[in-house]
């Protein structure tokens, strides 16, 4: 697999994740593959939607960042931290 393809791949996931999440929060309603969540109804969901989403942007501006040389790698820095999320 080339290089650059997994940045690509993130930074496509990272796009359409702040995409999706701008206009979330500007309706107050979160929709998931299975549900859509209100804020008023309920807000600890849509909160958890929203987070969740946010963190694959932190991640798709990681792998970008670490593309350009300016941080780490990203996958090492979460094999050491998480590693329960690693097949063994």
């Amino acid at each position: 697999m080339p290089p650059i393809l997994i940045p690509g791949f993130f930074l496509l996931i990272g796009l359409y994740s702040l995409w999706a999440l701008t206009n979330e929060l500007r309706t107050g309603i979160a929709t998931s593959n299975r549900s859509t969540i209100d804020v008023r109804e309920n807000p600890g969901g849509f909160y958890l939607l929203i987070c969740i989403k946010a963190a694959f942007v932190c991640f798709a501006v990681a792998v970008l960042l670490n593309a350009f040389g300016l941080i780490g790698d990203p996958f090492i820095w979460m094999r050491q931290n998480l590693p329960f999320l690693m097949p063994s």
